[in-house]
């Protein structure tokens, strides 16, 4: 998330929006990990326990699909959750 922005936010309103990117994020990552085969979700486990920065995002890149797209979709959903 953009931090200059952030920091333009007074600290509730910055906090609430860190956190919400923070859920955002988290069920993005949880729904393209369910999508995976059991074999790259073992990939993914050897990787983020031992990998380099260059491996995790090359296995995002390679394995995890339009992960935009899906926190779009997550941020979508979140908002409707919130406005109820």
């Amino acid at each position: 998330m953009d931090q200059n922005f952030l920091n333009l936010l007074p600290e509730q309103l910055r906090s609430l929006t860190s956190d919400l990117y923070d859920v955002i994020l988290e069920r993005s990552l949880m729904r393209a990990y369910q999508n995976l085969s059991e074999e790259n979700k073992t990939k993914m486990a050897q990787i983020f326990s031992s990998g380099t920065e260059e491996e995790k995002i090359n296995f995002f890149k390679n394995y995890l699909g339009d992960l935009q797209k899906i926190m779009i979709e997550e941020a979508q959903r979140a908002t409707k959750e919130i406005i109820k």
